[in-house]
């Protein structure tokens, strides 16, 4: 029996898609509902230039509905995965590096909250927990595909 083969592994990685589909389809929503609170929450971390704050902030709320509804499907899951792969990296990056210059702000994650450090690192570890399973998900895909390639061909 192949790895591919285990039904197990195969609702496992069916779980762990549907959960992060969740997850940035209704934070995307959550930050279109609020632009400019969410434009905001960008301009606190100080670190990109003024021009391309609301260029992000109306973006990529409709990036991230796309990455989740990309996760739904068996097709363009891998790619729906390496997306959220990036997108959890340059999360995490731009949280910690607000962590480490000592600010305390709301992320806009989520909608708009208090700012508070202990809530900062708890999207901090969401972020990694996102980017580790948004890995296991595209590496699995992978694997599978490779599988079903290779049975396919004669």
């Amino acid at each position: 029996m192949m790895a591919s083969d285990n039904p197990r592994l195969r609702y496992v990685l069916l779980a762990v898609s549907l959960a992060m589909a969740a997850v940035f389809i209704y934070a995307g929503i959550d930050k279109l509902r609020d632009p400019l609170q969410f434009a905001d929450s960008i301009a606190a971390f100080g670190i990109l230039p003024a021009v391309f704050i609301n260029l992000l902030a109306l973006g990529l709320p409709p990036f991230e509905i796309a990455c989740g509804l990309l996760l739904l499907g068996p097709r363009t899951r891998r790619v729906g995965a390496i997306a959220v792969v990036l997108l959890s990296a340059v999360f995490f990056t731009a949280l910690a590096s607000a962590l480490l210059r000592g600010l305390t702000l709301d992320c806009g994650c989520f909608g708009a909250g208090a700012p508070s450090r202990p809530r900062m690192w708890i999207e901090l570890a969401l972020d990694a927990v996102l980017f580790a399973s948004a890995l296991f998900v595209y590496l699995r895909s992978l694997a599978d595909r490779s599988v079903r390639v290779a049975v396919t061909e004669p």
